[in-house]
């Protein structure tokens, strides 16, 4: 593992150190919308663009 630097996926998958990836990379995300769009995406559905305000 790159220590002072960039810890990238290739090299923690080389290292089979996912999980030290993930705790280099902590990321916030909406657990809810994730899950929302791998179902749509998994049933081949559009998925909204969540970005876009409604009028």
């Amino acid at each position: 593992m790159s220590k002072g630097k960039y810890y990238s996926l290739e090299e923690a998958r080389e290292a089979k150190d996912l999980k030290g990836f993930a705790e280099a990379h902590p990321s916030e995300g909406n657990k809810k919308q994730f899950e929302n769009a791998l179902e749509r995406m998994a049933k081949n559905l559009p998925i909204a663009d969540q970005t876009s305000k409604k009028r």
